[in-house]
């Protein structure tokens, strides 16, 4: 993992964190607390408990990264030294793995980080899948769990296969409004509808394919009926997949 580390531009290093902030913080809570004594020790609690949250973000955020490695080497058949190895022996794999890690290690969706891989890992087997799994690597990290709860709601769950993945079928259509309602989350469903519109995982249930301006309309009232299109029912049994496959690893 070392050679994928050093491959991967670290987050920006927030005050506090690294030997230079922890200095600066040092002497911010001394010069606060002799100013100001009756706060000296909840400053210098703060400070620690910064310290304590960038010790925790970087492991949350290394095991997100290890689950896309782990992912790609699976999907591969290597080992995860050569997927290292391989993503770094040319550029245009290079910036796809930095979009791919970057979308994992902040996402508060479980089985993305695996779904990314997996979509690397294919590249590695098979060159020829490098335009269309870029496109994918694209779509899983515009998702998150709201975006996924909405596709939910507009997907039927058909059938699940021998290895326990879920397939989905589209069919269910509901305005913005009722799935808003559904999800609690009222008028604030109406950008993440957006989202998915953009990426084509949701459209106008009137729309006879692509319409002549060669895009979507994106919803902008409440009343906009929505259904899931076939790319949304991929993206569904992508994640179904890349969780089961996640557990197993």
């Amino acid at each position: 993992m070392n050679g994928f580390d050093q491959a991967i531009e670290p987050l920006p290093q927030q005050l506090g964190l690294g030997p230079v902030g922890k200095g600066i913080s040092a002497a911010m809570a001394a010069g606060v607390g002799a100013a100001m004594p009756p706060i000296a020790v909840p400053v210098a609690g703060l400070v620690e408990a910064l310290h304590t949250f960038g010790g925790k973000l970087q492991e949350v955020q290394d095991k997100q990264i290890n689950r896309v490695v782990t992912a790609a080497g699976a999907e591969a058949s290597i080992s995860a030294e050569d997927v290292v190895r391989r993503l770094l022996e040319r550029e245009d794999l290079v910036l796809l793995t930095a979009e791919a890690v970057d979308a994992a290690r902040r996402t508060r969706l479980p089985e993305k980080a695996a779904a990314l891989g997996k979509s690397l890992g294919a590249i590695l087997a098979d060159d020829a899948l490098l335009d269309l799994e870029s496109v994918w690597v694209r779509i899983i990290g515009t998702v998150e769990p709201p975006h996924v709860r909405i596709l939910g709601l507009l997907l039927d769950h058909t059938a699940t296969m021998g290895s326990g993945s879920k397939l989905f079928g589209t069919g269910t259509i509901r305005t913005v409004t009722e799935i808003g309602e559904m999800l609690g989350l009222n008028e604030a469903v109406l950008p993440l509808i957006q989202d998915l519109t953009r990426s084509g995982l949701v459209m106008d249930p009137g729309a006879e394919g692509m319409p002549e301006s060669g895009l979507y309309e994106l919803p902008d009232a409440f009343s906009q009926p929505v259904k899931a299109t076939t790319l949304g029912a991929q993206l569904l049994a992508r994640l179904s997949v890349a969780s089961l496959e996640d557990e197993l690893n």
